[in-house]
Protein backbone atom coordinates (compact mmCIF):
# COMPACT_ATOMS: atom_id res chain seq x y z
CA UNK A 1 0.00 0.00 0.00
CA UNK A 2 2.97 2.32 -0.39
CA UNK A 3 1.80 5.79 -1.33
CA UNK A 4 2.40 6.80 -4.92
CA UNK A 5 3.42 10.35 -5.73
CA UNK A 6 0.87 12.20 -7.83
CA UNK A 7 2.33 11.97 -11.30
CA UNK A 8 2.06 14.56 -14.02
CA UNK A 9 0.68 12.46 -16.82
CA UNK A 10 -2.74 13.92 -17.45
CA UNK A 11 -2.71 16.51 -20.19
CA UNK A 12 -4.58 19.76 -19.72
CA UNK A 13 -6.67 18.98 -22.77
CA UNK A 14 -7.89 15.77 -21.20
CA UNK A 15 -8.78 17.63 -18.00
CA UNK A 16 -10.83 20.10 -19.99
CA UNK A 17 -12.56 17.37 -21.92
CA UNK A 18 -13.45 15.42 -18.80
CA UNK A 19 -14.64 18.49 -16.92
CA UNK A 20 -16.93 19.41 -19.79
CA UNK A 21 -18.14 15.97 -20.71
CA UNK A 22 -18.48 13.77 -17.68
CA UNK A 23 -21.75 14.88 -16.13
CA UNK A 24 -25.12 13.58 -17.26
CA UNK A 25 -27.38 16.54 -18.11
CA UNK A 26 -30.10 17.17 -15.58
CA UNK A 27 -33.19 18.28 -17.45
CA UNK A 28 -36.21 19.32 -15.47
CA UNK A 29 -39.55 19.43 -17.22
CA UNK A 30 -40.13 22.88 -18.77
CA UNK A 31 -36.85 24.05 -17.18
CA UNK A 32 -38.34 23.77 -13.70
CA UNK A 33 -35.85 23.93 -10.88
CA UNK A 34 -34.71 20.78 -9.11
CA UNK A 35 -34.11 21.46 -5.43
CA UNK A 36 -31.55 19.29 -3.66
CA UNK A 37 -31.41 19.19 0.13
CA UNK A 38 -27.95 19.21 1.71
CA UNK A 39 -26.81 19.05 5.31
CA UNK A 40 -23.57 20.99 5.14
CA UNK A 41 -20.88 20.96 7.82
CA UNK A 42 -18.39 22.82 5.64
CA UNK A 43 -19.46 26.16 7.09
CA UNK A 44 -18.08 28.90 9.30
CA UNK A 45 -14.44 28.25 10.18
CA UNK A 46 -14.38 24.76 8.65
CA UNK A 47 -11.23 24.23 6.58
CA UNK A 48 -13.25 23.64 3.40
CA UNK A 49 -16.02 26.22 3.85
CA UNK A 50 -14.78 28.52 1.09
CA UNK A 51 -14.17 25.64 -1.28
CA UNK A 52 -17.66 24.19 -0.89
CA UNK A 53 -19.20 27.63 -1.23
CA UNK A 54 -17.36 27.88 -4.55
CA UNK A 55 -18.38 24.34 -5.53
CA UNK A 56 -22.12 24.84 -5.07
CA UNK A 57 -22.09 28.15 -6.94
CA UNK A 58 -19.86 26.90 -9.75
CA UNK A 59 -22.01 23.81 -10.29
CA UNK A 60 -25.03 26.03 -10.87
CA UNK A 61 -23.13 27.77 -13.68
CA UNK A 62 -22.75 24.49 -15.60
CA UNK A 63 -25.17 23.07 -18.12
CA UNK A 64 -25.89 20.16 -15.78
CA UNK A 65 -26.51 22.39 -12.77
CA UNK A 66 -28.22 25.43 -14.22
CA UNK A 67 -31.66 24.21 -13.12
CA UNK A 68 -30.53 22.98 -9.72
CA UNK A 69 -31.09 24.82 -6.46
CA UNK A 70 -29.85 23.81 -3.03
CA UNK A 71 -31.68 23.79 0.26
CA UNK A 72 -29.10 23.87 3.06
CA UNK A 73 -29.17 22.87 6.69
CA UNK A 74 -25.92 23.96 8.30
CA UNK A 75 -24.28 22.02 11.12
CA UNK A 76 -21.00 23.52 12.32
CA UNK A 77 -19.09 20.44 13.53
CA UNK A 78 -18.38 17.04 12.00
CA UNK A 79 -19.31 15.28 15.24
CA UNK A 80 -22.79 16.87 15.30
CA UNK A 81 -23.11 16.15 11.58
CA UNK A 82 -22.22 12.48 11.98
CA UNK A 83 -24.67 12.09 14.85
CA UNK A 84 -27.41 13.72 12.76
CA UNK A 85 -26.77 11.49 9.75
CA UNK A 86 -26.74 8.36 11.91
CA UNK A 87 -30.06 9.44 13.43
CA UNK A 88 -31.57 10.02 9.99
CA UNK A 89 -30.33 6.65 8.79
CA UNK A 90 -32.21 4.95 11.59
CA UNK A 91 -35.34 7.07 11.85
CA UNK A 92 -35.71 9.72 9.17
CA UNK A 93 -35.19 10.82 5.59
CA UNK A 94 -31.65 11.51 4.46
CA UNK A 95 -30.80 14.67 2.51
CA UNK A 96 -30.58 14.34 -1.26
CA UNK A 97 -26.78 14.73 -1.14
CA UNK A 98 -25.17 13.00 1.84
CA UNK A 99 -21.71 14.27 2.66
CA UNK A 100 -19.56 11.90 4.64
CA UNK A 101 -18.19 13.53 7.75
CA UNK A 102 -15.10 11.36 8.07
CA UNK A 103 -16.60 8.42 9.91
CA UNK A 104 -17.24 5.30 7.89
CA UNK A 105 -21.03 5.11 7.72
CA UNK A 106 -21.21 3.72 4.18
CA UNK A 107 -22.23 0.23 5.32
CA UNK A 108 -24.74 1.58 7.84
CA UNK A 109 -26.32 3.82 5.18
CA UNK A 110 -26.31 1.15 2.47
CA UNK A 111 -27.92 -1.50 4.63
CA UNK A 112 -30.62 0.96 5.66
CA UNK A 113 -31.77 1.09 2.03
CA UNK A 114 -31.81 4.91 2.15
CA UNK A 115 -28.97 5.67 -0.25
CA UNK A 116 -28.76 5.07 -3.98
CA UNK A 117 -26.66 2.41 -5.69
CA UNK A 118 -24.24 4.48 -7.77
CA UNK A 119 -22.71 1.54 -9.65
CA UNK A 120 -24.83 2.01 -12.81
CA UNK A 121 -23.82 5.67 -13.07
CA UNK A 122 -20.12 4.83 -12.79
CA UNK A 123 -20.41 1.96 -15.26
CA UNK A 124 -22.20 4.23 -17.72
CA UNK A 125 -19.35 6.76 -17.60
CA UNK A 126 -15.98 4.96 -17.89
CA UNK A 127 -14.06 8.28 -17.90
CA UNK A 128 -15.53 9.24 -14.54
CA UNK A 129 -14.97 5.77 -13.09
CA UNK A 130 -11.33 5.80 -14.26
CA UNK A 131 -10.61 8.68 -11.87
CA UNK A 132 -10.89 6.30 -8.91
CA UNK A 133 -8.58 3.41 -8.13
CA UNK A 134 -10.00 0.03 -7.26
CA UNK A 135 -9.11 0.36 -3.58
CA UNK A 136 -11.08 3.61 -3.23
CA UNK A 137 -14.14 2.14 -4.92
CA UNK A 138 -13.93 -1.11 -2.95
CA UNK A 139 -13.80 0.93 0.23
CA UNK A 140 -17.18 2.44 -0.71
CA UNK A 141 -18.74 -0.83 -1.82
CA UNK A 142 -21.26 -2.87 0.15
CA UNK A 143 -22.45 -6.25 -1.11
CA UNK A 144 -20.99 -5.60 -4.55
CA UNK A 145 -22.61 -2.18 -5.04
CA UNK A 146 -20.90 1.22 -4.87
CA UNK A 147 -22.73 3.65 -2.61
CA UNK A 148 -20.14 6.38 -2.00
CA UNK A 149 -18.08 8.55 -4.33
CA UNK A 150 -14.69 9.29 -2.72
CA UNK A 151 -13.61 12.92 -3.02
CA UNK A 152 -10.07 12.65 -1.63
CA UNK A 153 -7.51 10.35 -0.09
CA UNK A 154 -6.49 10.68 3.51
CA UNK A 155 -2.90 10.92 4.67
CA UNK A 156 -1.43 12.40 7.83
CA UNK A 157 1.89 13.53 9.20
CA UNK A 158 3.37 15.17 12.28
CA UNK A 159 3.57 18.94 12.10
CA UNK A 160 6.17 20.42 14.42
CA UNK A 161 7.06 23.89 15.61
CA UNK A 162 10.62 24.69 14.49
CA UNK A 163 11.08 27.40 17.13
CA UNK A 164 10.11 25.09 19.99
CA UNK A 165 12.44 22.38 18.72
CA UNK A 166 15.25 24.91 18.59
CA UNK A 167 14.49 26.08 22.13
CA UNK A 168 14.77 22.48 23.33
CA UNK A 169 18.00 21.94 21.41
CA UNK A 170 16.41 19.32 19.16
CA UNK A 171 17.22 18.85 15.51
CA UNK A 172 14.17 17.47 13.74
CA UNK A 173 14.68 14.43 11.51
CA UNK A 174 14.64 15.04 7.79
CA UNK A 175 11.86 12.50 7.23
CA UNK A 176 10.89 10.77 10.49
CA UNK A 177 12.19 9.41 13.77
CA UNK A 178 13.51 5.94 13.05
CA UNK A 179 11.77 4.46 16.09
CA UNK A 180 9.15 5.37 18.66
CA UNK A 181 11.87 5.26 21.32
CA UNK A 182 13.62 8.13 19.52
CA UNK A 183 10.30 9.99 19.31
CA UNK A 184 9.72 9.63 23.05
CA UNK A 185 13.29 10.75 23.74
CA UNK A 186 12.47 13.96 21.85
CA UNK A 187 9.29 14.30 23.90
CA UNK A 188 11.37 14.03 27.09
CA UNK A 189 13.77 16.74 25.89
CA UNK A 190 10.88 19.04 25.04
CA UNK A 191 9.33 18.42 28.44
CA UNK A 192 12.66 19.14 30.20
CA UNK A 193 12.74 22.48 28.36
CA UNK A 194 9.27 23.32 29.71
CA UNK A 195 7.55 22.66 26.40
CA UNK A 196 4.46 20.44 26.03
CA UNK A 197 5.45 17.86 23.42
CA UNK A 198 2.24 16.77 21.67
CA UNK A 199 -1.41 17.54 21.00
CA UNK A 200 -4.04 14.95 21.93
CA UNK A 201 -7.81 14.83 22.51
CA UNK A 202 -10.57 12.43 23.49
CA UNK A 203 -13.92 14.03 22.58
CA UNK A 204 -15.62 13.94 19.17
CA UNK A 205 -14.13 10.52 18.40
CA UNK A 206 -10.67 11.54 19.63
CA UNK A 207 -9.32 12.46 16.19
CA UNK A 208 -5.76 13.34 17.21
CA UNK A 209 -5.42 10.41 19.58
CA UNK A 210 -6.82 8.15 16.87
CA UNK A 211 -3.94 9.23 14.62
CA UNK A 212 -1.34 8.46 17.32
CA UNK A 213 -2.98 5.12 18.11
CA UNK A 214 -3.23 4.09 14.46
CA UNK A 215 0.44 4.93 13.89
CA UNK A 216 1.58 3.05 17.00
CA UNK A 217 -0.20 -0.08 15.75
CA UNK A 218 0.49 0.31 12.04
CA UNK A 219 4.25 0.69 12.45
CA UNK A 220 4.59 -2.20 14.93
CA UNK A 221 5.94 -4.90 12.63
CA UNK A 222 4.11 -6.96 10.05
CA UNK A 223 1.46 -8.12 12.51
CA UNK A 224 0.59 -4.58 13.61
CA UNK A 225 0.58 -3.29 10.05
CA UNK A 226 -1.67 -6.09 8.84
CA UNK A 227 -4.05 -5.48 11.75
CA UNK A 228 -4.22 -1.72 11.11
CA UNK A 229 -4.96 -2.35 7.43
CA UNK A 230 -7.88 -4.66 8.24
CA UNK A 231 -11.45 -3.47 7.77
CA UNK A 232 -13.75 -3.95 10.75
CA UNK A 233 -11.40 -5.77 13.14
CA UNK A 234 -13.08 -7.51 16.06
CA UNK A 235 -10.18 -8.65 18.25
CA UNK A 236 -8.37 -5.75 19.94
CA UNK A 237 -6.65 -7.92 22.53
CA UNK A 238 -3.55 -8.40 20.42
CA UNK A 239 -0.02 -7.58 21.60
CA UNK A 240 0.30 -4.72 19.11
CA UNK A 241 -2.99 -3.02 20.00
CA UNK A 242 -2.42 -3.43 23.74
CA UNK A 243 1.09 -1.97 23.39
CA UNK A 244 -0.36 1.00 21.50
CA UNK A 245 -2.95 1.57 24.23
CA UNK A 246 -0.18 1.49 26.85
CA UNK A 247 1.70 4.17 24.95
CA UNK A 248 -1.45 6.26 24.54
CA UNK A 249 -1.91 6.13 28.31
CA UNK A 250 1.71 7.23 28.78
CA UNK A 251 1.29 10.06 26.29
CA UNK A 252 -1.81 11.38 28.04
CA UNK A 253 -0.13 11.23 31.42
CA UNK A 254 3.25 12.71 30.45
CA UNK A 255 3.34 14.55 27.16
CA UNK A 256 0.18 16.51 26.40
CA UNK A 257 -1.90 19.42 27.67
CA UNK A 258 -4.03 19.14 30.84
CA UNK A 259 -7.23 19.72 28.84
CA UNK A 260 -6.53 16.93 26.32
CA UNK A 261 -8.66 14.52 28.35
CA UNK A 262 -12.21 15.51 27.42
CA UNK A 263 -10.85 17.99 24.90
CA UNK A 264 -12.13 18.57 21.39
CA UNK A 265 -10.06 19.12 18.28
CA UNK A 266 -10.46 22.89 17.88
CA UNK A 267 -9.03 23.93 21.26
CA UNK A 268 -6.19 21.45 20.78
CA UNK A 269 -5.40 22.97 17.37
CA UNK A 270 -5.35 26.40 19.00
CA UNK A 271 -2.66 25.15 21.39
CA UNK A 272 -0.51 24.30 18.39
CA UNK A 273 -1.20 27.59 16.63
CA UNK A 274 -0.26 29.48 19.81
CA UNK A 275 3.04 27.65 20.19
CA UNK A 276 1.85 25.78 23.29
CA UNK A 277 2.57 22.29 21.95
CA UNK A 278 5.49 21.23 19.78
CA UNK A 279 4.02 18.41 17.67
CA UNK A 280 0.58 17.89 16.22
CA UNK A 281 -0.65 14.99 14.05
CA UNK A 282 -2.96 15.85 11.19
CA UNK A 283 -3.48 15.81 7.46
CA UNK A 284 -2.61 18.35 4.75
CA UNK A 285 -6.03 19.99 5.03
CA UNK A 286 -4.62 21.79 8.09
CA UNK A 287 -1.91 23.61 6.12
CA UNK A 288 -4.17 26.49 4.95
CA UNK A 289 -4.96 27.20 8.61
CA UNK A 290 -1.30 28.02 9.27
CA UNK A 291 -1.66 31.17 7.15
CA UNK A 292 -5.13 32.06 8.40
CA UNK A 293 -4.64 34.95 10.81
CA UNK A 294 -8.03 34.30 12.42
CA UNK A 295 -6.62 30.96 13.59
CA UNK A 296 -2.86 31.33 13.81
CA UNK A 297 -0.52 34.25 14.56
CA UNK A 298 0.95 36.06 11.59
CA UNK A 299 4.07 34.29 10.38
CA UNK A 300 3.14 30.95 11.94
CA UNK A 301 3.24 29.20 8.55
CA UNK A 302 7.02 29.68 8.38
CA UNK A 303 7.50 28.08 11.80
CA UNK A 304 5.95 24.75 10.81
CA UNK A 305 7.88 21.69 9.66
CA UNK A 306 6.61 18.28 8.56
CA UNK A 307 7.77 14.77 9.37
CA UNK A 308 6.31 11.31 8.92
CA UNK A 309 5.31 9.21 11.91
CA UNK A 310 8.09 7.23 13.64
CA UNK A 311 9.36 4.34 11.57
CA UNK A 312 8.70 6.25 8.33
CA UNK A 313 5.00 5.53 8.76
CA UNK A 314 2.07 7.30 7.17
CA UNK A 315 -1.65 6.81 7.33
CA UNK A 316 -2.95 6.30 3.81
CA UNK A 317 -6.57 5.34 3.36
CA UNK A 318 -9.34 5.96 0.88
CA UNK A 319 -12.02 8.22 2.27
CA UNK A 320 -15.66 7.32 2.83
CA UNK A 321 -17.45 8.87 -0.11
CA UNK A 322 -20.36 11.23 -0.58
CA UNK A 323 -23.69 9.50 -1.12
CA UNK A 324 -27.07 10.14 -2.69
CA UNK A 325 -30.07 10.01 -0.40
CA UNK A 326 -32.60 11.22 -2.95
CA UNK A 327 -35.39 8.87 -4.00
CA UNK A 328 -36.99 10.89 -6.82
CA UNK A 329 -35.29 9.87 -10.12
CA UNK A 330 -34.88 13.48 -11.24
CA UNK A 331 -33.20 14.38 -7.96
CA UNK A 332 -30.98 11.32 -8.08
CA UNK A 333 -29.72 12.39 -11.52
CA UNK A 334 -29.11 15.94 -10.28
CA UNK A 335 -27.26 14.68 -7.19
CA UNK A 336 -25.08 12.36 -9.28
CA UNK A 337 -24.28 15.27 -11.61
CA UNK A 338 -23.09 17.26 -8.60
CA UNK A 339 -20.89 14.38 -7.41
CA UNK A 340 -19.38 14.19 -10.90
CA UNK A 341 -18.67 17.90 -10.83
CA UNK A 342 -17.20 17.63 -7.34
CA UNK A 343 -14.69 15.01 -8.51
CA UNK A 344 -13.59 16.44 -11.86
CA UNK A 345 -9.80 16.63 -12.17
CA UNK A 346 -10.08 20.42 -12.16
CA UNK A 347 -11.96 20.47 -8.86
CA UNK A 348 -9.70 17.87 -7.25
CA UNK A 349 -6.76 20.22 -7.91
CA UNK A 350 -8.77 23.23 -6.74
CA UNK A 351 -9.64 21.38 -3.52
CA UNK A 352 -5.93 20.63 -3.00
CA UNK A 353 -5.02 24.28 -3.46
CA UNK A 354 -7.86 25.70 -1.36
CA UNK A 355 -8.17 23.11 1.40
CA UNK A 356 -5.24 20.70 1.31
CA UNK A 357 -7.51 17.76 0.47
CA UNK A 358 -5.40 15.15 -1.31
CA UNK A 359 -6.76 14.26 -4.77
CA UNK A 360 -8.44 10.89 -4.96
CA UNK A 361 -6.87 10.41 -8.40
CA UNK A 362 -3.18 9.55 -8.59
CA UNK A 363 -2.67 10.73 -12.16
CA UNK A 364 -3.45 14.43 -11.99
CA UNK A 365 -1.23 17.26 -13.14
CA UNK A 366 -0.26 19.28 -10.07
CA UNK A 367 0.56 22.89 -10.97
CA UNK A 368 4.23 23.86 -10.65
CA UNK A 369 3.16 27.13 -9.07
CA UNK A 370 2.19 25.20 -5.93
CA UNK A 371 5.86 25.00 -4.88
CA UNK A 372 6.08 28.78 -4.96
CA UNK A 373 2.69 29.66 -3.53
CA UNK A 374 2.50 26.93 -0.88
CA UNK A 375 5.90 25.32 -0.22
CA UNK A 376 4.61 23.48 2.84
CA UNK A 377 1.94 21.76 0.75
CA UNK A 378 4.52 20.89 -1.86
CA UNK A 379 6.71 19.43 0.90
CA UNK A 380 3.75 17.42 2.16
CA UNK A 381 3.26 15.92 -1.29
CA UNK A 382 6.95 15.14 -1.60
CA UNK A 383 7.34 13.47 1.80
CA UNK A 384 4.52 11.04 1.00
CA UNK A 385 6.83 9.25 -1.41
CA UNK A 386 9.30 8.59 1.42
CA UNK A 387 6.86 6.59 3.54
CA UNK A 388 8.07 3.01 4.03
CA UNK A 389 5.01 1.84 5.96
CA UNK A 390 1.40 2.80 5.32
CA UNK A 391 -1.63 1.92 7.40
CA UNK A 392 -5.28 2.76 7.97
CA UNK A 393 -6.87 4.55 10.89
CA UNK A 394 -9.74 3.79 13.18
CA UNK A 395 -12.30 6.31 11.97
CA UNK A 396 -12.09 4.75 8.52
CA UNK A 397 -11.64 1.07 9.35
CA UNK A 398 -13.48 0.36 12.60
CA UNK A 399 -17.16 -0.21 13.27
CA UNK A 400 -18.91 3.04 14.19
CA UNK A 401 -19.85 1.87 17.70
CA UNK A 402 -16.23 0.86 18.29
CA UNK A 403 -15.09 4.36 17.28
CA UNK A 404 -17.59 5.75 19.80
CA UNK A 405 -16.30 3.40 22.50
CA UNK A 406 -12.72 4.44 21.75
CA UNK A 407 -13.67 8.06 22.41
CA UNK A 408 -15.76 7.49 25.53
CA UNK A 409 -13.21 5.17 27.15
CA UNK A 410 -10.12 7.30 26.45
CA UNK A 411 -10.56 9.38 29.62
CA UNK A 412 -10.73 6.19 31.69
CA UNK A 413 -7.52 4.99 30.08
CA UNK A 414 -5.83 8.37 30.45
CA UNK A 415 -6.62 8.65 34.16
CA UNK A 416 -5.49 5.09 34.80
CA UNK A 417 -8.96 3.94 35.84
CA UNK A 418 -8.64 1.04 33.41
CA UNK A 419 -5.60 -0.78 32.06
CA UNK A 420 -4.61 -1.01 28.42
CA UNK A 421 -5.88 -4.60 28.40
CA UNK A 422 -9.24 -3.55 29.82
CA UNK A 423 -9.46 -0.72 27.28
CA UNK A 424 -8.85 -3.17 24.43
CA UNK A 425 -11.41 -5.60 25.86
CA UNK A 426 -14.03 -2.86 25.76
CA UNK A 427 -13.19 -2.21 22.11
CA UNK A 428 -13.48 -5.92 21.33
CA UNK A 429 -16.84 -6.12 23.10
CA UNK A 430 -18.14 -3.16 21.10
CA UNK A 431 -16.96 -4.64 17.80
CA UNK A 432 -18.51 -8.01 18.64
CA UNK A 433 -21.97 -6.45 18.76
CA UNK A 434 -21.80 -5.98 15.00
CA UNK A 435 -21.35 -9.67 14.25
CA UNK A 436 -23.67 -11.24 16.81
Amino acid sequence: MKRKMISKIMAAALIGTMCAGMAVPVMAADDEKVTLSVINYHVGTDYAADYYSYLFEAFQQTEEGKNVEFSFEEIPTTDAFNQKIKLLISSGDLPDIVFNGGNNIIELAAKSGKVADLTPYLDADPEWKSLFDETSLDFNTVDGKIYGIPVSKEVSYIYYNKDLFEQAGIEAPEVAYATWDEFFEACDKLKEAGITPIGMDSADSGWLTNLWMSALIGTNGDAGNEWMNTMYPTDYNTPEVIAAAENIQKMFQNYTTPDAVGGKYDPMATHFFNGEVAMFPNGPWMIPDFSETEKAPEGFYDKVGIMLLPGNGMEMVPTPGDMVGATDPEKIEAAVAFLKFETTPENQIKALEMTGLQPVSDNLEVPDKLSESDPLMAQALEIQGKAEVTYGQNQAYWYQNTIDTFSTELPELAYGNITAEEFCTKLSEAAAKNVE
